[in-house]
Order: C-alpha cells, then sequence, then structure tokens
C-alpha cells in the first residue's frame, strides 16, 4: 500500500491524496505576509527619487498632449478643420440624401450640413466650444468697424447669411466661433411648420466651392423657433442675475444677447399660402413678426428665395410696398424696448433697370431700414464648369438640378447691384451684401461698392469654421498696407 502523508495544515487546502506525493497546505499567513511584502517593496521602488522624476515626466507629457490636443481642435485657426474636417465630411457624407434602401446613395451634403451643426452645438454645451484663439488684432481696427449700425457699433462688417441655422439651433455656438462675426441672421422661418422640398434638395459643386439648393423653406414654424429664442433669453437673465423682462427691456443688451453683435432673423410666407392673396401673404408674415421680433434685433424679409412657386413675384413694386409697409408697422409694435429693423432680401436676378428703380421705391416708402443683395441666382454661368477638373456628376448636377445657386460665380454680379442699389438708396436704407465673397480683398470691394454688412455662407461650407476669422485677419492686412 502505497505512503500517503496528510498535510500538517488545513487552513488554506484540503488534504489531498495521490499515489506518490503530497500538496502541502501553504498557511494563510504566510501567503498574508509574502504579499504585503511584495507590494511595499513595489512602494518604496516607486518613492525613490529616479522614479519620481520619471513618473513626472510621463505625468506631464500626457496632460500636456491632451492640453494641447484640445488647444489645437478647438481652436477654429486650426488647419486640421480646413484641410480634414471638411473633406472628411464630405467622403463620410457623399451620397444624394435619399435613403440606399428607397433606391438612393445615402446621406449626402444635407446630413453633412446638420451633423456639422450638431457637432457645433454639442461640443460648446459641453463646454468645449470651438472658438478663435489668439490676440483678435483686427478687432483694434477701427478702418475695420461700422459705426452705429442700427444704434450698434460693430466691430467687422461680417455676417453669416441664413441658411446656416435654419431652426435657430446652433446660435451661440456660431456666435463663439469668432469675434469676426458680428451678425447672424437664422430662418428661413414660416408661420407654420413645413417640409419644404422632396430630398434630394442640396447639390455640391467642389470644384467651383459651389452649391445648389432647393430647401423650400423647410422650417419647424415660428412657434418652435419662439420657444427656442425666448429660452436663450431666459437662460442669459438667469445667469446674470436679471429678469426676463429686464432683458428685452435694456437699451444695452442686443437681441443676440452678444455685445457688439445682432441677431436677425429671416422670416417668409407658407407654400401653401397663394401669393397672389395679398391679405393671406400679410398675415404670415406679420404673424411671424409677433412671435418672433422681440428676440429680434433684424427682421429680414424673404420675397427672393427661387424655390418657393410665385415667391418673388413679391418684389413687384405694389405688392412688395404694400408687404413692407405692414411688416414695418408690425415690427414698430414688438414687445421689446428696442425695436427690430425691418430689412427685405432681394433676388439677384431681379438686376433690371426698372425692377432696382421699383424695389428701391417700395424700399423708401415702407421706411425699410436695408436691403440684402442679393440671393441665390436660378441663373447658371458656364464659368462654374470651367476647370478643367470638373466631375462629371458636377456637370450633371449643373445642367439638371433646378434650384438657387450660391458660390463665388456670383460676386461680380453682386457687387455690381450693390453699386447701383447704394446710388439708388443713398442714406434711406442700409446695403448688405451678400454672395460669392472667399476673401478679405471681396469684403473690401464690396464696402467700397457702398455695403455696409457683408455676408457668407457657402464659403464656410468649404473653407470651415475658421471662414470668417481667416477674412477678418485678410482685410486688416490690406488695411495696412499688406497684400
Amino acid at each position: 500500500m502505497p505512503l500517503i502523508r496528510f498535510c500538517p495544515s488545513t487552513s488554506l487546502i484540503t488534504r489531498t491524496t495521490c499515489p506518490s506525493f503530497c500538496i502541502l497546505s501553504i498557511p494563510v499567513t504566510t501567503l498574508r505576509r509574502t504579499r504585503i511584502r511584495g507590494f511595499s517593496t513595489k512602494a518604496y521602488n516607486l518613492d525613490r527619487p529616479g522614479d519620481k522624476v520619471r513618473n513626472g515626466i510621463i505625468g506631464g507629457t500626457i496632460v500636456g498632449a491632451l492640453g494641447f490636443s484640445y488647444l489645437y481642435f478647438t481652436d477654429t485657426r486650426s488647419a486640421v478643420h480646413k484641410y480634414q474636417v471638411v473633406p472628411l465630411l464630405r467622403l463620410i457624407y457623399s451620397g444624394d440624401d435619399i435613403p440606399v434602401d428607397a433606391g438612393g446613395k445615402g446621406s449626402g451634403a444635407e446630413r453633412a450640413h446638420e451633423v456639422g451643426l450638431k457637432a457645433l452645438r454639442v461640443l460648446y454645451n459641453l463646454g468645449f466650444g470651438l472658438r478663435e484663439r489668439g490676440a483678435h488684432e483686427y478687432l483694434a481696427n477701427e478702418e475695420l468697424g461700422v459705426e452705429v449700425l442700427f444704434g450698434h457699433n460693430l466691430k467687422t462688417p461680417l455676417a453669416i447669411s441664413a441658411g446656416l441655422d435654419k431652426h435657430a439651433e446652433c446660435i451661440d455656438p456660431l456666435f463663439n466661433l469668432s469675434p469676426a462675426i458680428s451678425l447672424l441672421e437664422i430662418g428661413c422661418i414660416t408661420p407654420l411648420p413645413q417640409e419644404g422640398n422632396p430630398k434630394p434638395r442640396m447639390f455640391r459643386l467642389p470644384t467651383s466651392s459651389s452649391i445648389i439648393n432647393r430647401y423650400g423653406f423647410n422650417s419647424v414654424g415660428a412657434d418652435t423657433v419662439s420657444v427656442r429664442l425666448r429660452d436663450r433669453v431666459r437662460r442669459y437673465a438667469l445667469k446674470h442675475g436679471l429678469t426676463e423682462r429686464e432683458v428685452l427691456d435694456s437699451t444695452e443688451i442686443p437681441a443676440s444677447l452678444w455685445p457688439n453683435r445682432l441677431l436677425a432673423v429671416q422670416i417668409g410666407k407658407n407654400k401653401s399660402t397663394v401669393e397672389t392673396d395679398m391679405e393671406a401673404v400679410k398675415r404670415d408674415y406679420i404673424t411671424c413678426v409677433e412671435k418672433l421680433g422681440r428676440y429680434a434685433d433684424i427682421l429680414v424679409v424673404n420675397v427672393s428665395s427661387p424655390n418657393t412657386p410665385g415667391l418673388r413675384s413679391l418684389q413687384k413694386r405694389e405688392s412688395l410696398q404694400e408687404l413692407l409697409a405692414v411688416v414695418v408697422l408690425a415690427a414698430q409694435k414688438a414687445d421689446r424696448k428696442v425695436k427690430p429693423k425691418v430689412v427685405v432680401k432681394i433676388s439677384p436676378d431681379s438686376d433690371g433697370v426698372e425692377d432696382i428703380k421699383g424695389i428701391s421705391a417700395a424700399v423708401k416708402f415702407a421706411g425699410v431700414a436695408g436691403v440684402i443683395v442679393a440671393n441665390t441666382t436660378v441663373k447658371r454661368p458656364l464659368s462654374v464648369l470651367a476647370s478643367p477638373q470638373v466631375s462629371e456628376e458636377e456637370k450633371r448636377v449643373f445642367h439638371k438640378e433646378i434650384g438657387g445657386l450660391s458660390g463665388p460665380v456670383l460676386l461680380r454680379n453682386m457687387l455690381k447691384l450693390v453699386e447701383r442699389y447704394s446710388k439708388e438708396l443713398g442714406d434711406n436704407a442700409v446695403v448688405f451684401a451678400s454672395g460669392g465673397i472667399t476673401s478679405g480683398k471681396d469684403v473690401l470691394e464690396a464696402r467700397k461698392r457702398g455695403a455696409k454688412i457683408v455676408m457668407g455662407y457657402t464659403g464656410m461650407v468649404y473653407d470651415g469654421v475658421g471662414f470668417f476669422g481667416r477674412i477678418a485677419g485678410e482685410m486688416k492686412r490690406v488695411v495696412d498696407g499688406g497684400k
């Protein structure tokens, strides 16, 4: 019979029998002693001066890398936003905005637009809002400023056109991008919610940095936007120890809630409202004024979108004069101390002598404060296809897709119209330039022709979130005598 020896201790491991060997039990106290001794030795090693230096360097490097990454990626001047983020969005969302299961190619330009805005909003709400870091030397250059526009001194003439933030979802994140942005125009907002035109309705022409869109006033409606704008006012009041009423009645706080910056709210009629029924048309615009006027520095009357049937017929002198007069009257009743100014947005395609004279006469008669020159065009200048790099898809979009064209190709005509409206209106109304801006020189030329404010949108789509800061910097260099 084989010899079986029992282990003397059974506190940790039970007795085990084998034909020729025995597994001895290791006392718990021994294991504990061993573990404690090993841990203590390690702690002792970490406490040595050499290890302290090493670990300090590693920790400092990690913290420094995180800090640098934060500063770099949240700075709108960083090259990553133009040369990596913009192309990446275009690559990821390269479809036609029709689901694959419906026969389309998936998410495209419109979805990229939505994702970009959502990213800006989320980052801002988390405390990581994108902004232009640095000294902003252009703010100190008085030649770039706009003196007393509607009672406000603006540091630059730069503004974001309507269409970027259609539903008042991203106001503060957009203002936060750069102090060069003196004005933000949101909308277009209609009295009742409407879907707009069927998708696809936004198309890229990247070779010429252009866009064709036919959104058709897709809007969440005046009630929803009113709630969002009121929420901004309430949050501002709470943060600054004020009441909502005190904010609205202040002569020092603009509706934008940002010092020396203005908020414009663009309004339009619903698609179901027949343009020949002037009473119904006027009710649509008055409804928007009543619900949104208290939250705006400027109300923009859009009668020039090419994507709402019959809208441009409202630019005829008699119809426009009648409409603008009632909007101005409604704006004067807005529930805020400083009443919003009324501006009208006109079409670049209404460029005949009689068109300009008729619109200018209506503006003077109604007491409108300004004219935005101009909206997108339904014309298709062949210069868009001049580059040999133009793809077949771009050619197809250019020739086949209807809608309003925006981009650098509009610059030349826009400058001509700005000059003509400036001469026609004189001191009766402020001229806003909108269309084709891509450089500081473009802005300065528009101002030379008579524009007080110069607006951009498509340039930002292709240039990224640093677009307006770059433009302001270029303006300063030109004014200072540089190139």
